[in-house]
């Protein structure tokens, strides 16, 4: 699955890991409030999947956004902290191709940084930095 292969992806990196708070730091949205001891963290969400058609039906190609939020408890460092692992992140997706180290062996063509943005969560006191990825590839 392709979002398995991006969390693998991800956790290869010690750009990434060294600002996180460990292993099961990347994960899908939301973050989880019982897991406060594990922040900085990563979560992400599908925001999109577009198969790509000729006439004859699909190319076996498709174009997905995916969202990383990168969290950080809105403390003195917090923005900082959600924003350096945001830019860890862009550095290393963006452009990146290869295949994904999933179950299925995901081939993408090429990774586009196609936003970032800065926010914070008054609710929980978070920190947030978001990283639009567009994605294109092998849609098996």
């Amino acid at each position: 699955m392709l979002t398995d292969g991006l969390v693998a992806l991800l956790l290869t990196q010690t750009s990434i890991t060294s600002l996180i708070a460990g292993g099961n730091a990347v994960q899908p949205i939301p973050a989880p409030v019982q897991i406060l001891g594990n922040y900085p963290c990563i979560t992400y969400q599908q925001a999109s999947d577009l198969p790509d058609y000729t006439l004859s039906g699909t190319a076996g190609i498709a174009a997905t956004r995916i969202v990383f939020d990168c969290l950080a408890p809105l403390n003195p460092a917090g923005y900082s902290t959600a924003r350096a692992l945001a830019l860890a992140v862009k550095a290393f997706l963006g452009g990146w191709s290869g295949i994904l180290p999933d179950a299925d062996a995901t081939k993408v063509w090429f990774m586009e940084i196609v936003n970032l943005q800065d926010n914070f969560d008054n609710a929980t006191l978070l920190a947030r930095s978001s990283v639009h990825v567009m994605i294109t590839y092998v849609d098996n």
